[in-house]
């Protein structure tokens, strides 16, 4: 298995924040369910968010971000988010 680790950031127009974390922490529980996902955390720093994921295969990420939940997710922060999200996708260093 060759986990895909995954950092995405969000960040909401001024004055939205509450707004935006209410709707990002609103998907996590299910997200958590799909095939394939290790880890799918939130983090905040101000307006910004962090969701930091492991998944087990880049299959499995793609079937997530195909999923109706995270359409639906798109739709209905598109008027509160500052841009596009920034998701970079990693691959784990064996240091070993």
């Amino acid at each position: 298995m060759n986990p895909v680790y995954v950092s995405a950031v969000v960040e909401a127009k001024p004055g939205h924040g509450e707004d935006l974390e209410r709707a990002l922490a609103g998907v996590v529980a299910e997200v958590r369910r799909e095939q394939g996902c290790i880890k799918y955390d939130l983090h905040r720093q101000d307006e910004r968010f962090l969701f930091y994921e492991i998944w087990e295969t880049q299959a499995d990420l793609d079937a997530h971000g195909q999923a109706s939940h995270m359409q639906a997710l798109r739709e209905s922060i598109a008027e509160i988010v500052a841009g596009p999200p920034l998701v970079e996708t990693w691959s784990a260093v064996d240091v070993a």
